[in-house]
């Protein structure tokens, strides 16, 4: 019965709204960013719920406060370990090489497989709702490996989606391309980076909170809040 009660309680209080994408002055970008909201394809979205094996899990939507980060000793290892790859960086424009990559990603993708990158990048990715711009990877003469794409406000950047080969999953690519944009962000002078968000239960997105400088938005009182960096683990252990 108690459960019941909470899950009752919990579906008042949703929030799931959305608008459709549109170019936004890099000022209003970064106040819908700090009220919660974050791009998704063809539209603009913020929802403090999500559904994580089965079950309602609430969404914290993450932020990094530039002014004061530092990489961690990993992360300083990591950008060493991945020096001899070759970085490209330019206004977004998607091609069928990125789609047929993002496709093989997606296969690693137990639920809610998407189907397109249009999912998540709209056609005019690259000007709306702000500046959009891409980081690739590659190695030597290789095709790319990794895409990683961000969207730039006045003082904010939106870390809004990447994607890589997962035969080459030992180079932490994800991690890697989101080093990318911090760092781009910092030369910038940016004040903060927003990479999305994680659940209140073990999921896929803890890796999000392997970050100093770390805070995440509590949707009762609209505030950003510092929370301690938790070391990267084996989520799917902590699941009973």
């Amino acid at each position: 019965m108690a459960n019941m009660e909470n899950q009752a309680l919990f579906l008042t209080e949703l929030i799931d709204e959305s608008v459709p994408m549109q170019a936004l002055h890099p000022e209003i970008f970064d106040d819908y960013l700090a009220e919660g909201w974050r791009l998704l394809g063809y539209s603009m979205v913020r929802h403090n719920y999500s559904v994580c094996r089965n079950q309602f899990c609430l969404t914290i939507p993450l932020r990094i406060c530039l002014h004061d980060f530092s990489f961690s000793k990993s992360q300083r290892q990591l950008l060493r370990r991945n020096a001899h790859l070759e970085i490209g960086y330019r206004s977004i424009a998607l091609t069928s090489h990125q789609e047929a990559l993002f496709l093989k990603h997606a296969q690693r993708f137990g639920e809610r497989r998407p189907a397109h990158l249009a999912s998540f990048l709209g056609p005019q990715a690259h000007r709306e709702p702000v500046t959009g711009m891409e980081f690739s990877v590659q190695i030597a003469d290789n095709p790319i490996v990794a895409y990683s794409y961000m969207h730039i406000g006045h003082e904010s950047i939106s870390g809004t989606y990447c994607f890589f080969d997962p035969d080459f999953g030992h180079l932490s690519l994800g991690t890697y391309t989101m080093l990318l944009e911090i760092q781009k962000a910092k030369a910038l002078g940016k004040k903060y980076y927003y990479h999305g968000y994680c659940y209140d239960v073990p999921s896929q997105f803890d890796y999000k909170l392997n970050f100093n400088s770390l805070e995440a938005f509590d949707w009762k009182t609209s505030q950003w809040n510092p929370v301690p960096r938790m070391p990267v683990r084996q989520w799917s252990e902590l699941v009973e």
